[in-house]
C-alpha cells in the first residue's frame, strides 16, 4: 500500500468513495471543482491510499486558526476507505499520514468530527489516542445547500 498526496487524477477514485462506500450521492464535476478549490486556497491537505493504481481511501484536513490555539489547528474534514478494504490498517495509516504532516507544520491540535450513530468510527478514533471533547452542531442555512 502507498500512502500519497492527492493528485488531479484522484478525484474519480474519491468520488465513488463517497458515493459507493459511504452512500453521499456525489456528482463528480461539483466535487471536482470543490476539491480544486480546496487546493487553490492551500489550507487544505488531502492524502490517498493505494494498492497499485488504485486509490482505495483518503484523508482530507483543513488547517486553521483558533482564538485558543497559539499555533495553527487541523481539522479533518473526511476519512474513508472502501469497504473491501476496511479492517486493513488503511484508516490508522492514513490518520498517521495526517498525523506526521501536521507535526512537519507545526500544528498543535487535531480536531474532527464523527456522527452520533457511528459508534464504530469513535471507537477506532479513540484507540488512535483522540477523546471526545465536545458536541458537533450543525444548522441549514440555505435551502439549496447539500449536508452530507
Amino acid at each position: 500500500m502507498i500512502y500519497r498526496p492527492f493528485e488531479k487524477q484522484d478525484i474519480g477514485a474519491i468520488r465513488d468513495i463517497l458515493e459507493f462506500d459511504l452512500g453521499y450521492p456525489c456528482e463528480l464535476p461539483k466535487l471536482s471543482c470543490r476539491v480544486e478549490e480546496m487546493m487553490r486556497r492551500g489550507n487544505y491537505q488531502i492524502f490517498v491510499a493505494c494498492d497499485g493504481d488504485s486509490v482505495v481511501g483518503f484523508i482530507g484536513c483543513v488547517r486553521y486558526l483558533a482564538f485558543e490555539l497559539e499555533n495553527e489547528g487541523m481539522k479533518i474534514i473526511a476519512l474513508a476507505v472502501a469497504k473491501e478494504y476496511r479492517r486493513k490498517g488503511i484508516g490508522t495509516m492514513l490518520l498517521k499520514t495526517a498525523e506526521k504532516w501536521a507535526d512537519k507544520n507545526s500544528i498543535d491540535v487535531i480536531l474532527l468530527n464523527s456522527g452520533l450513530p457511528r459508534e464504530e468510527a469513535h471507537a477506532f478514533y479513540e484507540s488512535q489516542g483522540y477523546c471526545k471533547k465536545s458536541y458537533g452542531f450543525i444548522k441549514k442555512v440555505c435551502r439549496n445547500s447539500l449536508l452530507l
